[in-house]
């Protein structure tokens, strides 16, 4: 009896082997590991920092909101309502409060929100103009922090980008030495081909927990930019790990990353342990509008959610704190006008020629009109 069960366990994990070696043949259940030696870190490692970035310091400027980013460790975030006219002290250090004193209203209480925030950089371009962050941010009365991924490109913050990464790429009609048959992961910046892997999911730099996308696109850009293959990932629970998948459009084999780590979440782009993605969509154009930085390795979207105040002469930590302040205390001084009447008002006009009319040929008033004569 025991024999039997033995051969019986042999015999399962032969078949296992076997259809390991199909697959392999095959080009699926590759699993490789990232070049570290590329223009990205090792994302499964976050060291982070109190010190702001240099691209991150200063007052960020949005349409419902300012934000402040000091070496100091302090991190303020007004709310600007009541349609800009009222700027709301929302977060901020407890220094604050002796520089100025806070206004109470009925929204918020005293004292301000003290939000603590803690800094890594995911990755900068060689010119310095355009970087990666992830903000861990310590809200009051939550236990574990929020981590939040912007990305600063020419003194604009998004929060819709992607990243340049690692990728490879086979093309059948090629020979297998050919250059563009990379089989090593690598990262370009000299063109805008390649995978570009998405790194955002919050919705904002906000005074309570941010909302997380459940779902999130990269793209394979090919001939510069006249082939776009838009690759879903979705909310995992797996662990991640650099394990890669294909596609293929019946040219190409493109190999990308099965899992990204983007926060504190993990996506990925196939189901359990297949290796294969489907349902690959191919386009000629970015479904929005995109702003590239300056060396082409960050990608993002739409209108900049936050931009940067000009700084002027004013660069040290108190110095950004004081204008910071005064910039409030100046809008808050604003007194609005007040709104046009709902109907405009109207003066009436009198026509004296026809009331003069009038009154000359009214009977009734001859007798009168007769006596003033004789008076």
């Amino acid at each position: 009896m025991k024999n039997s069960k033995i051969k019986l366990i042999f015999a399962f994990l032969f078949s296992l082997g076997f259809l390991y070696a199909l697959n392999a043949q095959s080009g699926e259940g590759i699993v490789s590991v990232r070049n570290e030696n590329a223009f990205l870190p090792d994302v499964t490692k976050h060291v982070f920092s109190e010190n702001v970035p240099e691209l991150l310091q200063g007052i960020w400027q949005g349409s419902d909101r300012l934000l402040m980013f000091s070496n100091q460790n302090e991190f303020a975030l007004v709310l600007r309502v009541f349609y800009q006219w009222y700027d709301d002290r929302a977060a901020e250090p407890a220094s604050f409060a002796q520089i100025k004193t806070r206004d109470r209203n009925n929204t918020t209480k005293s004292p301000a929100e003290d939000i603590q925030i803690q800094y890594t950089t995911i990755c900068e371009n060689p010119s310095k103009t355009a970087g990666v962050y992830e903000l861990s941010v310590k809200y009051p009365y939550e236990k574990i922090p929020v981590l939040i991924p912007v990305c600063v490109i020419d003194d604009k913050i998004y929060l819709d980008f992607l990243i340049k990464d690692s990728a490879s790429l086979t093309d059948f009609n090629l020979p297998e030495n050919s250059a563009k048959n990379r089989n090593q992961s690598v990262v370009s910046l000299q063109n805008r081909d390649g995978f570009y892997r998405a790194a955002s999911t919050a919705d904002g730099i906000t005074i309570s927990q941010p909302v997380f996308k459940k779902e999130v696109v990269s793209y394979f850009i090919e001939n510069n930019e006249s082939e776009i293959y838009k690759i879903r990932y979705w909310l995992s629970e797996m662990e991640y790990s650099y394990a890669k998948a294909t596609f293929s459009d019946g040219e190409k084999i493109f190999s990308v990353d099965k899992y990204l780590r983007i926060g504190s979440n993990v996506y990925q782009c196939t189901t359990g342990r297949s290796t294969k993605i489907r349902n690959i969509q191919k386009s000629s154009k970015f479904e929005k509008a995109v702003s590239y930085d300056s060396d082409g390795g960050i990608v993002a979207f739409g209108e900049p959610y936050l931009i940067k105040v000009p700084e002027g002469n004013d660069r040290t930590a108190v110095q950004i704190s004081q204008r910071f302040l005064n910039t409030i205390e100046t809008d808050n001084s604003r007194k609005k006008p007040l709104p046009k009447p709902l109907f405009p008002p109207t003066f009436p006009k009198y026509r004296w020629k026809e009331i003069t009319e009038l009154e000359l040929f009214n009977p009734s008033t001859w007798n009168k009109r007769n006596l003033d004569i004789h008076k």
